[in-house]
């Protein structure tokens, strides 16, 4: 499994957890050092604080890989920024969605075959403002009051991106809020104050779970490789 990371402050998370209790190595690239993009049969996008349509080098080199990517029939798992990532490498509008979300906040989940061992509405860690519409050919499978796009996945599950972030834990969320806490000051109703969000951290074992089930479908998928 490959990793692309893009900011120092948010890792693998629960997701490197996961592949060690799976027995699966994984490698981190540094995107953000400009670290030459590869990709084994799994291909995971991490979050990070720029925005996809940033005018920045190795976004743009990302998108391109993602797009033959996906026209080779491999398969990705997006997160926040990576969602976004894959979102435009399908074609669909990536933009800002002046307001914001931030900190733990129930999304609804929407039916197919990755999420068919999820509850129907879990507590997840949210850290965006951005959003995207739904690439064509693909279904959406969590939304919430705030974001109606959620997540979505192609119909076969090779790919799955979400906008929140199942993989969050008690640790990865105070780096992130240590190296990026002023994100919070912004007026909008789906935004926590940071008391609260470290009071809520233990909803990260039940997002985690949610994760592994998710994941555990995900790599029962066949890349179908042209």
């Amino acid at each position: 499994m490959t990793i692309w990371q893009h900011v120092p402050f948010e890792n693998e998370a629960a997701i490197g957890e996961w592949a060690r209790l799976r027995g699966i190595t994984y490698r981190l690239i540094r995107c953000w050092e400009n670290a030459p993009l590869e990709a084994d049969d799994l291909l995971v996008i991490l979050g990070g604080s720029m925005s996809a349509y940033d005018d920045v080098d190795f976004l743009h080199h990302e998108i391109e890989f993602l797009r033959q990517r996906i026209r080779d029939g491999g398969k990705i798992f997006g997160i926040c920024l990576g969602a976004q990532l894959l979102a435009s490498a399908m074609g669909a509008s990536v933009y800002s969605s002046n307001t914001r979300e931030a900190g733990w906040r129930d999304i609804e989940i929407l039916p197919h075959l990755l999420t068919a061992n999820l509850e129907p509405k879990i507590k997840v860690f949210h850290w965006h403002g951005d959003t995207f519409d739904l690439p064509k050919g693909c279904i959406r499978i969590a939304t919430n009051d705030a974001f109606e796009n959620q997540a979505f996945a192609t119909p076969d599950g090779r790919i799955v991106a979400t906008q929140f972030h199942f993989e969050t834990t008690a640790e990865s969320m105070n780096a992130l809020m240590d190296a990026d806490g002023s994100y919070l000051d912004f007026d909008s109703p789906y935004v926590d104050n940071a008391s609260l969000i470290r009071e809520e951290a233990h909803n990260s074992a039940n997002a985690n779970k949610a994760l592994f089930d998710l994941l555990d479908q995900w790599v029962k998928v066949e890349n179908r490789w042209n």
